[in-house]
């Protein structure tokens, strides 16, 4: 952990801790988090001794010594319960923390629940070893511990002898932190490396003692708090047996370096100090990022403060002490225990957790930052979705890219709402198209990466409703279909059927049902006007095409051909208005920030429009897109021209979201799931208003600080 981080929790503690409660001393004792699980959890001492090496703060000392706390599911036993610290740790923590009014001993009466010495249940666990942060007993992983043990897993808490205020071994001896007083970079990463070496100790001595038949060595895994979060990436760096890890709030200060690490990690962490781009903090897990090449998440914690995570947190809630936390120390402790069994559960059990998979309602404090497997956001609406893939064959024109192919052939998505939301979740993108989109995008990731991209919508689900108002989506020019899937996703929740549009040749790669691949056959024509233009038309095309043939096929009755709107993103967006042009059946349409090409000229359009695109400018609205002030004069109906700050041309798409989950920059100062939101809020209001009748006030006025009215 870096200097600043250090001082300002020393800080925190001499300032903070000492502000106690008046009848601290006669409240009652103070308890752990209960543990979540369904086995008894028992509970073992260990000692030991390393005579390999000198102890590395105590050059004098020849051996390393270690005190390991054992947690593990228990037969049910009736027994004493484990100690939370002893007298001499307790004073030890009060004293460092400059704590003043209550009793060190109230810290030996904090009731635990794993019962000590019981007999174990079961053999062959998964284990987890735990590590505790600087100069932090590790009593302060207890609750994390039994927490775990309860579900079936083996802990091995690890006391770094000589690197906290005070360790009891069983001989009555008590040791302080010799290796406290010291800040340097160096300092901290030769910390990192010497809890590496605790740590493949403790799992060498397990392995050969008669507790080795507990532990499965192929299922090992680590997390720690602070620098023993920090650590976790040293000790699996040098020890393979580890399998996954997590660094809950530390800062890393011995850089990863190629080749990097291979299998999962997680960095968990408060919002304050670890959201990306926030600081010398969060640069360090943004390093270490680059260098993990296995499934990473990057997850921040709302209201949380360094304390938060551990039961020094909650502990010290109970006697009145105040860390500056917005979050009940009970709440953090929750979130804690669910993100670490989740991230266990997936890597060593093998049991996929969708905890993992995007933000959760059940903890909304908690942020996916990045992500190695893209998300798309929760739909808002309260309806299921369901999607299908439908092919269609226009026989009556020539395809515009491809002349010598006598027909037209597009691929349409359809999403709509669903009777159950439960069954297989729609496939984001072939593995044809997601290389092709993805080396259209020049990143350097897996060809497959968007294979697995975690959508919402069932595949094939059983539509719920009839005669839904529709909406068409287009999207940009080189862009599968697939990109405004989020929007779709969305839309249909709130209840309507949404045709999302491929338009073949005309985007990086498009699969048929049959096995054929469409590459881009439009990317070698010259991009003149006369291009943009045909590209505009033969989208109005394309939408009346789809629009005669959903209307006279099987999902026909899912569909009230006298509310038909369309929106489209980029070229999408500026083909709505010729299609409008070209198809009275379209009642409204939005252009979501795409150039026009094709002028409005007089009679103009008399049906609502609805401009919302990025903000060209330092100041709102100037300068203004010139094709939509253009065309802003040729429209007679109701309109409306909002600009959104800090976005950017792929803020409004699954591009943009998938960027922000990679941390790759595109240039946008509003996240992208920011201005999806905005832009949710927006597609649905203009069709709520302008297909159902119903008025939305979001519409008159901006309703996000970040909107801006232009006309």
């Amino acid at each position: 952990m870096r200097i600043k981080s250090i001082m300002a929790i020393m800080v925190i503690a001499a300032l903070t801790l000492a502000l106690t409660s008046p009848s601290a001393s006669a409240d009652p004792a103070p308890t752990l988090a209960k543990p979540t699980g369904d086995r008894p959890v028992g509970t073992t001492a260990l000692y030991l001794k390393d005579s390999a090496r000198p102890d590395p703060w105590v050059p004098s000392v020849p051996y390393r010594e270690l005190m390991v706390s054992l947690f593990y599911p228990a037969a049910p036993a009736n027994g004493p319960k484990k100690q939370f610290m002893s007298e001499a740790e307790a004073k030890a923590v009060f004293d460092e923390a400059g704590i003043k009014g209550i009793p060190p001993s109230v810290l030996t009466t904090v009731r635990t629940d794993a019962v000590v010495d019981a007999r174990p249940a079961g053999h062959g666990l998964p284990a987890v070893v735990l590590s505790p942060g600087f100069k932090r007993p590790r009593a302060e992983l207890t609750s994390l511990s039994e927490d775990l043990a309860s579900h079936g897993y083996l802990v091995v808490l690890v006391d770094h002898t000589y690197e906290n205020v005070a360790t009891t071994f069983p001989d009555g001896r008590v040791t302080g932190c010799a290796a406290c007083g010291s800040s340097s970079p160096e300092f901290w990463q030769r910390l990192q490396r010497s809890r590496a070496k605790d740590v493949s100790f403790v799992l060498d001595s397990l392995a050969h003692s008669k507790w080795a038949p507990l532990l499965d060595t192929s299922r090992i895994g680590m997390a720690g708090h602070s620098v023993g979060g920090t650590s976790t990436v040293n000790a699996m760096v040098t020890d393979t047996r580890i399998k996954a890890g997590i660094d809950v709030d530390g800062t890393q200060s011995d850089p990863l370096l190629a080749p990097g690490l291979d299998r999962p990690f997680l960095f968990f962490g408060r919002q304050s100090l670890y959201a990306p781009g926030t600081g010398v903090e969060s640069g360090t897990w943004d390093a270490d990022w680059k260098q993990l090449t296995g499934w990473k998440r990057w997850l921040t914690v709302a209201g949380m403060q360094h304390p938060s995570f551990t039961d020094l947190g909650l502990v010290g809630e109970q006697l009145g002490l105040d860390f500056g936390a917005t979050t009940p120390a009970g709440r953090g402790q929750a979130i804690t225990a669910a993100y670490v069994r989740a991230f266990f559960d997936q890597h060593l059990r093998g049991r996929p957790q969708p905890l993992l998979d995007q933000p959760a309602p059940q903890y909304p404090e908690v942020a996916f930052a990045r992500t190695s497997t893209p998300y798309l956001p929760a739909p808002t609406g309260d309806r299921p979705v369901g999607s299908t893939a439908v092919y269609l064959k226009d026989t009556s024109r020539p395809d515009p890219w491809v002349p010598s192919v006598p027909y037209r052939e597009l691929m349409v998505s359809l999403f709509y709402p669903a009777a159950s939301a439960k069954g297989p979740k729609t496939q984001y993108l072939t593995s044809a198209e997601s290389a092709a989109l993805l080396k259209d995008s020049g990143l350097n990731v897996a060809p497959d990466l968007l294979t697995g991209m975690v959508t919402n919508s069932v595949a094939d689900a059983r539509p719920a409703g009839r005669g839904l108002p529709l909406i068409v989506l287009s999207p940009g020019y080189t862009k599968p279909r697939a990109t405004l899937t989020a929007l779709a996703e969305d839309l249909a929740s709130h209840g309507y059927a949404v045709a999302l549009v491929g338009h073949t040749y005309e985007n990086a790669g498009q699969s048929f049902p049959d096995g054929r691949f469409a590459g881009c056959a439009s990317c070698d024509v010259p991009h003149d006007d006369a291009f943009w233009e045909k590209l505009e038309l033969g989208r109005a095309a394309d939408v009346s095409f789809v629009l005669d043939s959903l209307t006279h096929s099987k999902w026909a009755p899912l569909i009230d051909a006298a509310r038909i709107g369309m929106a489209g993103h980029s070229i999408g967006g500026a083909g709505t208005l010729p299609a409008m042009l070209a198809d009275s059946r379209i009642k409204a349409g939005m252009d979501i920030d795409g150039t026009t090409h094709v002028a409005l000229t007089p009679p103009g359009l008399s049906r609502p429009f609805m401009f919302l695109g990025h903000q060209l400018g330092a100041t709102a609205c100037v300068p203004g897109d010139p094709t939509w002030e253009r065309d802003w004069a040729q429209l007679t109906g109701w309109r409306r021209w909002a600009d959104v700050r800090g976005a950017q041309h792929a803020s409004f798409t699954d591009v943009g979201l998938v960027g922000d989950e990679l941390g790759v920059g595109y240039g946008a100062t509003t996240t992208a799931l920011r201005t999806q939101e905005i832009a949710r809020t927006y597609v649905n209001a203009f069709f709520d208003q302008h297909l159902r009748g119903e008025a939305r006030p979001v519409l008159d006025r901006p309703g996000y600080p970040e909107v801006t009215f232009c006309h």
